[in-house]
């Protein structure tokens, strides 16, 4: 594979991050933005050994990173099917059973489409997706901060403690597996790369959740999904109207977020089996819907989830770290 540049590695991850927060479930408070943004200096932690890496996968790194990325494929899935019912969709008869298949229908073939160019093309896509996204989430935060009631931040309440609030942030970090992964193939300096993805993600954090709560303030607890809520309330334009406009963004980082999971998947399934390189993309879609419907139902923000983020992120680095000290790891070029 060609090597990406840092922007584009942080574009494709930031892009998963984005979408995890827009389908936020659950009140968002102070608590919320500290305890996210505490757990991203964690991620951050846990990130630095990947700086040391040096080499391709194993094969039984590719066994797990294939397997993890179907698995966080199928959550996105889930999350964007429970999401889109929350969005207007401009056509007649609009809405409900047949509005949240249409969207999950398009995704789907457009992720088709993604996993099968493979991550060098997905990667340049991905900025431009991760730039047109930034500017609706600038608009937001602009109109918000325009005329804040600050009042709000007191009286918005989630309902968790700051040590629940540090497990949801890693339990909707799932795109941190790509990090593990992809960084090896990355231009310039890794720890260069490493910090800056994390900068980026806690300023985008911090702004989506205090945006969030100035805007939903008080009503945020007994919203669905808070940061949806705050797109649809919030009116920068006096003519138009902005959740039209967060649709758009919603469903490109939704097809983005899940097609990159699928062309990392991809890409590992074509290493492994060679004769299959060709439908591998279509194949890892395949089984990501599967994942979607046996992980229906599944608490997002678990003690599981979050435990299988940071065994991708941190757990498998340090062990073939640990085996390659030992000298019993069998490392392909990947």
């Amino acid at each position: 594979m060609n090597k990406l540049t840092g922007r584009q590695l942080s574009a494709m991850l930031l892009i998963s991050d984005a979408f995890a927060l827009f389908c936020f479930r659950g009140g968002m408070s102070l608590t919320t933005a500290a305890g996210l943004s505490a757990g991203i200096l964690l991620q951050f932690i846990f990130a630095l050994p990947l700086a040391l890496r040096r080499g391709g996968l194993s094969s039984g790194e590719q066994g797990f990173y294939a397997i993890y990325y179907i698995i966080w494929g199928g959550m996105l899935f889930n999350m964007q099917w429970d999401t889109s019912g929350e969005l207007y969709i401009p056509y007649e008869s609009s809405g409900g059973m047949w509005g949240k298949l249409l969207i999950s229908g398009l995704i789907g073939l457009v992720c088709i489409y993604i996993s099968s160019v493979g991550i060098k093309a997905a990667a340049r896509a991905s900025l431009i997706a991760a730039a047109a996204g930034g500017v609706c989430i600038a608009i937001v935060v602009f109109s918000a901060l325009r005329s804040p009631d600050w009042g709000e931040l007191q009286r918005a309440e989630s309902g968790r403690n700051a040590c629940s609030e540090i497990q949801r942030g890693f339990a909707m970090s799932g795109g941190l597996g790509g990090l593990a992964v992809l960084l090896p193939d990355v231009k310039g300096k890794k720890l260069h790369n490493i910090t800056g993805y994390f900068a980026a993600k806690l300023v985008l954090t911090a702004s989506v959740v205090i945006t969030t709560v100035l805007v939903t303030g008080g009503i945020s607890d007994i919203t669905g999904f808070p940061a949806v809520r705050a797109a649809q309330l919030s009116q920068p334009f006096p003519s138009q109207r902005i959740d039209s406009l967060f649709m758009i963004v919603f469903t490109v980082y939704a097809v983005f977020s899940i097609g990159i999971q699928a062309a990392s998947a991809a890409y590992i399934i074509g290493d492994v089996f060679p004769a299959a390189e060709n439908y591998a993309g279509a194949v890892s879609i395949v089984l990501m819907t599967g994942a979607a419907f046996m992980l229906s139902g599944v608490p997002l923000y678990s003690f599981w989830t979050a435990a299988l983020v940071i065994t991708a992120l941190f757990g498998v680095p340090v062990i073939r770290g640990i085996c390659d000290k030992i000298g019993i790891t069998e490392v392909k070029d990947c």
